[in-house]
């Protein structure tokens, strides 16, 4: 019998290692998982005010609640979802969801879809989210002048993010992002977020205030090594000269470009009215012959197709006044540098010159050695000017630049006069 006594009190230890996760197991055997399903839902779509569908909800072992094919449709429709995330992590505990709170700190997605789009009519899909008035729970707490939202961090892990714009056709697909955000009521701050795109890396940091009467932002991006395709239509506000003889027509080459932008509002009159930046930018390995101003330049300046084919361009420019303005867009075909001053508005309209005194400073010496047997003058070049639309461009003489004193002003003789200067340049340094 002692024996036997003796044995019970060896088990003692044991049952007390196994009553925490016996217990635990009771718990989330008992824990009203659908109804947690339910009030997530129902919370979701009070705050963002968009159909919701979650596919399953399941408690963690560890603590917190894993959330399983969560889907965020688009206003009206809940077939067409903006947002899908494969497994979404919240550190909500068993005890929050029995006392009926779900206020996570901290969540983590993965498998992560977000589509991002602007319509043919210029209006953002995410526009009236972004307008959105403050929810119940938000009025409640402003009553109180001295309360603070809670934060929430987010981690994301493996997303992907469609930017499509319909008015210029772009469409880019950001993969493998990562990054960190944190959402503290109506104010969102990406710290950091960075994805694949095209071959190259591109990195996004932004803020969002939805305090006020409308929304602003502000944006920094930054991209490197991204070869351009079909998809980069929208660069072409930034630098015209990329845009092709076809409305999808891509003129291939690699971009790198840094931009700061910031501005107030959701809608297209708003954006035209508010957006300001700055930034620059670089193309190079450009297909020339797929470019509406190289058609137009060759119409005025005879150069041989098979020694020019690929050129790059450089721009330091700033975005005011619903304009891309700038005054050192650099087109370098053949070693020769062709620099333009003017501005490209949101409408697509553009109007650039050339810079003679850009010209004249960054020819290398034997160049301007060899211009000076030609007996051309780099002023001569300025009269170029680009001008019309972005979908029928125009490249044209300033009347009278090119007369000489004592000579007939005429656009004809004017344009001999250029075609006679691309015919010399192309027989003395093209050859």
């Amino acid at each position: 019998m002692k024996r036997r006594r003796v044995r019970l009190r060896r088990l003692v230890p044991l049952a007390f290692l196994l009553i925490p996760p016996l217990f635990w197991a009771t718990v989330l055997a008992v824990t009203p998982t659908e109804w947690a399903r339910a009030r997530i839902v129902a919370l979701v779509e009070d705050e963002t005010g968009r159909p919701i569908r979650l596919g399953g909800l399941k408690l963690g072992v560890c603590g917190g609640v894993y959330l399983r094919d969560l889907e965020i449709g688009a206003t009206g429709s809940s077939n067409d979802p903006w947002f899908k995330a494969a497994l979404a992590r919240i550190d909500v505990s068993v005890l929050q969801l029995l006392a009926g709170q779900l206020e996570p700190s901290k969540i983590e997605l993965n498998g992560v879809s977000l589509r991002v789009l602007r319509r043919s009519d210029g209006s953002l899909e995410l526009a009236d989210l972004l307008m959105r008035a403050p929810t119940k729970k938000a009025r409640t707490s402003a009553a109180d002048p001295n309360a603070v939202p809670a934060p929430l961090e987010i981690k994301l892990c493996d997303g992907q993010i469609t930017i499509i714009d319909e008015p210029s056709r772009t469409r880019l697909n950001l993969t493998k992002i990562q990054g960190h955000a944190a959402w503290q009521g109506r104010q969102l701050s990406i710290q950091n977020l960075q994805g694949n795109l095209n071959g190259g890396v591109l990195e996004l940091a932004l803020s969002l205030d939805r305090t006020m009467k409308e929304p602003t932002f502000e944006a920094r991006i930054r991209a490197d090594g991204v070869e351009l395709d079909q998809g980069a239509n929208v660069l072409v506000y930034l630098l015209p000269i990329l845009a092709g003889t076809t409305d999808d027509g891509a003129l291939d080459g690699r971009l790198d470009a840094n931009l700061y932008v910031k501005g107030q509002g959701a809608s297209r009159e708003s954006l035209q009215r508010s957006l300001v930046g700055q930034g620059n930018i670089h193309v190079d390995s450009i297909a020339l012959e797929r470019s509406r101003f190289f058609v137009e330049l060759k119409n005025l300046i005879e150069l041989p197709d098979d020694k020019v084919r690929v050129g790059s361009v450089t721009s330091a420019f700033t975005i005011q006044g619903g304009r891309v303005a700038t005054d050192n867009l650099t087109l370098e075909i053949a070693n020769l540098p062709i620099v333009l001053a003017g501005w490209t508005d949101f409408d697509g309209k553009l109007d650039y010159r050339v810079r003679s005194d850009s010209l004249t400073d960054r020819l290398p010496d034997q160049a301007r050695e060899f211009l000076g047997e030609l007996a051309i003058d780099t002023r001569d070049l300025s009269a170029l000017r680009i001008h019309g639309t972005l979908q029928a461009m125009k490249l044209s003489v300033a009347p009278g630049l090119l007369a000489q004193p004592g000579a007939t002003s005429g656009r004809g003789t004017e344009r001999e006069k250029l075609r006679d200067i691309g015919r010399r340049v192309r027989d003395r340094i093209l050859r």
